[in-house]
């Protein structure tokens, strides 16, 4: 990056116009991309460490024979 913290570039990107960013929705005219809310973060957050948890037992077990 340019010396900027990803907090930087970040406000920079949200300050920007949806023109700016990316497409609309065709049928909607909502934004075709947007920024997941903290509540959004966190149970995406959630979900992917069960994932992996999952995953690391899923290997594992498979490693043993099982």
């Amino acid at each position: 990056m340019t010396g900027q913290t990803r907090w930087q570039r970040r406000k920079e990107l949200e300050d920007n116009t949806v023109e700016q960013v990316g497409e609309t929705h065709p049928e909607s005219g909502e934004p075709a991309v947007r920024w997941l809310t903290p509540e959004e973060l966190d149970e995406l957050r959630r979900d992917m460490k069960e994932a992996s948890a999952w995953a690391r037992a899923e290997l594992k077990r498979r490693r043993e024979g099982g």
